[in-house]
């Protein structure tokens, strides 16, 4: 029995691992997990520790396993995965070279007093992104960022995924218009802004976790570049980085979820919000990682050097025929033409029954 200021209220078990709780708004029966035989860990340890690896904190499972609501409050959002993961989240810059065929995307997160952050990143064939270069800079105007910007490596070549708050005509003009601050840099050259389809805070840092999740058996699907003596930086470093993310690293390691004291948990639900604070680069990490990036298809010319490698002359040919053939054929569909296409079409295929 607890008394409270939200009312007198009883709770007791009923069967192993449901709890009944009577209060004034009613009764509410709470399952546990180790009412299930299959999840006891008096029974079967081992499935509670496979199911906590799925999970990205401590936090994170108490809430909602042990069915502890206020439980992660203040905690580090990233501190765990980071603790764990980082040799394989983190690549050195100075060993990593991205394929010019890889697709490139990228985030932005226009600020005035907070710094105006941009966010480059490639997509593999694989589907893995990689975080290559960024920019950071408080206090400048659109067009004082455009030459920064365009030393930023990728950035103009990216399709750039931005708050869509931007792209609303909210700046005042001389002449009494208005405005949208995407306009202002389009005015600059910077033309390949899009607004996020996505915006949510909370779904965002679940999707940049879900990318580390489970890492013992898997390889991460995000990865962040970035030099060994930028890792672990106290304080931001303005400016263009071309040789990795030393500020978004700075920015993920501080984020955290808000906390309520005992008091405001009488008369306020826990809550998972994160601090809206240090969080630039992460917001322009959370559009990129929310438009679901694609892997990039491989052109014809990547296929043909996979298809031939390994093999003699006259096979290599006949491969890198083959390939390029069906490239033409099928991702352009074309029409086949003439006796000459249609033969050389039957003969291919013949090759491909033989193999």
């Amino acid at each position: 029995m607890q008394n409270g200021q939200r009312g007198i209220y009883f709770m007791r078990e009923l069967v192993y691992g449901v709890i009944e709780k009577r209060a004034p708004q009613g009764i509410v029966l709470r399952v546990h997990y180790r009412a299930d035989p299959d999840r006891d860990p008096a029974i079967n340890p081992r499935w509670r520790e496979q199911e906590r690896k799925k999970y990205s904190s401590q936090g994170a499972w108490d809430r909602e396993q042990e069915v502890i609501h206020e439980a992660g409050g203040g905690e580090r959002v990233f501190a765990e995965v980071f603790s764990r993961w980082t040799d394989k989240i983190i690549v050195d810059g100075s060993r990593f070279q991205p394929s010019p065929h890889w697709r490139r995307i990228g985030g932005f997160d226009h600020g005035k007093a907070n710094p105006t952050a941009a966010l480059v990143g490639c997509v593999d064939f694989d589907g893995v992104v990689y975080l290559t270069a960024e920019y950071y800079q408080p206090g400048f105007s659109p067009k004082q960022h455009r030459p920064n910007l365009v030393e930023l490596q990728g950035f103009l070549e990216a399709e750039v995924l931005a708050d869509p708050s931007i792209f609303y005509k909210t700046q005042a003009q001389g002449d009494g218009s208005f405005k949208a601050i995407a306009d202002l840099y389009a005015e600059e050259g910077i033309t390949n802004l899009l607004p996020a389809p996505q915006n949510n805070e909370l779904l965002g840092m679940e999707r940049i976790l879900s990318h580390w999740l489970d890492l013992e058996g898997r390889e991460p699907t995000l990865k962040i570049v970035c030099p060994s003596h930028l890792r672990d930086i106290q304080r931001p470093i303005y400016g263009v980085h071309n040789n990795g993310c030393p500020n978004l690293l700075w920015e993920l390691r501080r984020a955290r979820r808000e906390e309520l004291s005992a008091g405001q948990l009488v008369h306020r639900n826990p809550t998972e919000r994160i601090v809206d604070k240090d969080n630039h680069l992460r917001d322009a990490l959370k559009y990129m990682v929310l438009s679901l990036p694609e892997p990039t298809k491989k052109t014809a010319l990547c296929r043909a050097q996979e298809a031939v490698v390994g093999l003699d002359p006259s096979s290599a040919l006949i491969w890198w025929d083959d390939v390029m053939w069906d490239y033409k054929f099928k991702e352009e569909k074309r029409i086949l033409l003439g006796r000459t296409g249609v033969m050389r079409e039957l003969l291919r295929r013949k090759r491909h029954s033989y193999r």
